[in-house]
């Protein structure tokens, strides 16, 4: 009996040794997959506007002194660094558009991005649990026309439509980028009578999806349309083909309502923000100190980014974009005028429908960090 007993007691020994050796191997397991730094998935777009995230990624050189850095592994992956020691892996996912970014954040199949606020706001407005962090960027849109149109301002442009025998054909890349809202508003504003319905031939102007900003330039040329809103640098560009005219700035629309107008933000989808929020700190850090960067540096900006966007090395300080992620009262006033300029246009179909921008403000908007990071 004594001797059953013992090999019983050493038998449970040795299961629970087992056990034991088998939960400190897990613990040591599980805490080795916490060290682990996330893959970001972040975007930005072949333009000027948020174009200047490849600076990191392509001149890593520039910003080697800075303690919080982005490490270049290929042209589309970086370690996002803090003092040496990597916090994320930033992966790029490459976009068309506003609209794009906006589908693939309700899909969880991007996290941050640096796009139109318009399109943030519309995936906030279908429940994509989306906030908008800080600007990145204003100004830098302009209305271009063919180069023989019959006009050369936007009040000229507004009576030529109205006088037109058939709608006139106004392009967008991007059915909720800033610059539709902006043209379709102002020609709202000025009067016209705004379609997308091609067999409404009572309107004075027909919107066409251009379907990316890479056929801004080609649908003028091709005669697809005969007037558009573009981010820079396609504006400058078309002019500097021989294909295109601008017509007006932000600067230059009537009223003034749109001066100095903010375009893009740095947004992230929600969870991103509460889990990682180091990581929307340090990126947050890159993206300030890159903008000053372009802010003081257009021409060698201009240079650095004119083969991969595509244009002339010296579109950069013709753009007029100023750069800077400050969440001031000036960002918020534009994005409200933004607000209701869509509200007014049916651009919402969920909660922003009944909110007043007071309240929608108070979650749509997520300024605590980029705060902390225009404060250092």
């Amino acid at each position: 009996m004594k001797k059953t007993l013992s090999i019983i007691l050493a038998a449970v020994m040795v299961f629970s040794t087992a056990a034991c050796g088998a939960s400190e191997s897990g613990n040591t397991e599980g805490e080795q997959l916490a060290k682990e730094v996330p893959t970001i998935n972040l975007s930005w777009g072949n333009e000027m506007h948020t174009g200047i995230m490849y600076l990191p990624f392509i001149a890593p050189e520039l910003f080697e002194n800075e303690s919080v850095r982005i490490n270049p592994l290929s042209e589309d992956m970086g370690e996002l660094q803090v003092d040496g020691q990597t916090i994320a892996n930033i992966k790029r996912i490459v976009t068309k558009g506003g609209s794009e970014c906006a589908t693939m954040m309700g899909q969880e199949s991007l996290d941050i991005a640096l796009t139109s606020s318009t399109a943030m706001m519309t995936a906030y407005d279908v429940d994509a649990g989306v906030s908008i962090l800080s600007p990145i960027q204003c100004d830098g849109v302009a209305i271009t026309a063919k180069v023989d149109a019959p006009y050369n301002t936007f009040l000229e442009f507004v009576e030529y439509a109205k006088n037109a025998e058939q709608p006139v054909k106004a392009g967008y890349h991007s059915a909720i980028s800033s610059p539709r809202v902006v043209l379709e508003s102002a020609m709202k504003d000025a009067g016209l009578n705004v379609t997308e319905d091609p067999s409404d031939f009572k309107a004075d102007v027909l919107m066409v999806d251009l379907k990316g900003v890479q056929n801004l330039v080609p649908s003028l040329s091709s005669g697809q349309v005969e007037m558009w809103a573009g981010p820079a640098p396609h504006p400058q560009n078309a002019e500097e083909n021989g294909v295109g005219k601008i017509i007006s700035t932000l600067n230059e629309l009537p009223e003034g309502k749109w001066a100095d107008f903010p375009c893009c933000c740095y947004a992230a989808r929600n969870i991103i923000i509460e889990e990682h929020p180091e990581v929307i700190e340090a990126l947050g850090q890159v993206i300030t100190y890159t903008a000053d960067y372009a802010n003081n540096n257009q021409e060698a900006t201009g240079e650095m980014l004119a083969e991969i966007v595509g244009v002339e090395k010296d579109i950069l300080p013709k753009s007029m974009i100023v750069y800077g992620t400050d969440p001031n009262e000036t960002f918020i006033n534009g994005i409200n005028i933004y607000y209701d300029a869509m509200k007014e246009m049916g651009k919402f179909s969920g909660k922003l429908i009944e909110n007043d921008f007071e309240t929608a403000k108070e979650t749509f908007f997520n300024f605590d960090i980029m705060e902390k990071v225009n404060k250092q």
